[in-house]
């Protein structure tokens, strides 16, 4: 099977997935498609995202062919392709060798950044990871898929992209995924706090615009954006990660947040209307 340029084994796959992507466009569909299909599947579901994740059938979810469309797409779009290309650059510039991606889907950014660093080694962090993902990498003898991070491992570097707006305790992930790392790790978070697509949950919003500010509280140093990545933040380990100040500061933007995300549209439009007289 052929899909989008890759080439598909249907052995490594299941029934009901060789049958969804065959029923899939024959050209690569934008963007915009690909979300209005997951969307359809967590309509179809029943889901609701204003209902905690226990309430939700989000394992059914999560596991549903649609993800392997998502996967293939992410691996041919141009626009994702420079974002990894640029990350791994990025984590290069820093030596980083060992590295843990959390929630490395198929494995694009591993793989990214083991070609752009020879001494890098990556864990994928998937509890369940696709079989075509895993043989995708079969022959990267650098990259590994385990089912959480290592207690026994300080890590260079951890990468979480697209991650954070789909759990309950984004603070709580961002703070396990800061502790993982070596004092003077970086971590880099590359998140979409925007109702694009109905899995992204609506009470991460209020950190759209805060989520730096949250994440210094509890003890990352802000290194700005990865270039050619403008929505990867970087981070660096500097001291002992405290989740009391995180809290602290979560309370505050809980309120500030909501209000950012009205304002800042307005100003940024201010902004460009000034620059364009």
């Amino acid at each position: 099977m052929r899909i989008w340029g890759v080439n598909i084994p249907e052995e490594v796959l299941d029934s009901d997935s060789c049958e969804y992507l065959r029923s899939l466009p024959a050209a690569r569909p934008p963007l915009e498609w690909v979300w209005h299909e997951m969307d359809r599947v967590w309509t179809e579901l029943g889901l609701r995202n204003a209902l905690p994740l226990s309430l939700n059938q989000i394992g059914e979810f999560y596991s549903r062919p649609v993800w392997v469309m998502n996967g293939l797409f992410t691996m041919v779009d141009p626009i994702s392709a420079t974002h990894r290309k640029s990350i791994a650059a990025y984590l290069a510039s820093f030596e980083c060798s060992v590295v843990a991606d959390y929630g490395g889907g198929f494995g694009m950014l591993a793989r990214e950044i083991v070609q752009q660093n020879a001494s890098a080694s990556v864990s994928i962090v998937e509890p369940y990871p696709s079989p075509l993902a895993k043989h995708l990498l079969i022959e990267s003898s650098r990259i590994e898929f385990i089912p959480e991070l290592s207690k026994s491992v300080q890590y260079d570097a951890v990468a979480a992209q697209d991650v954070l707006e789909h759990v309950e305790d984004p603070i709580g992930l961002a703070f396990e995924l800061g502790n993982s790392v070596r004092f003077g790790g970086l971590i880099i978070f590359a998140n979409c706090f925007y109702p694009v697509i109905q899995c992204h949950l609506p009470h991460t919003f209020y950190l759209r615009h805060t989520f730096r500010y949250v994440v210094q509280a509890l003890g990352l140093q802000f290194l700005g954006r990865v270039p050619g990545a403008e929505h990867a933040l970087a981070f660096r380990r500097v001291g002992k990660m405290d989740i009391n100040a995180g809290r602290r500061a979560e309370l505050l933007f809980r309120v500030i947040g909501p209000i950012l995300n009205v304002v800042h549209p307005i100003i940024a439009r201010l902004k460009h209307l000034l620059l364009c007289q």
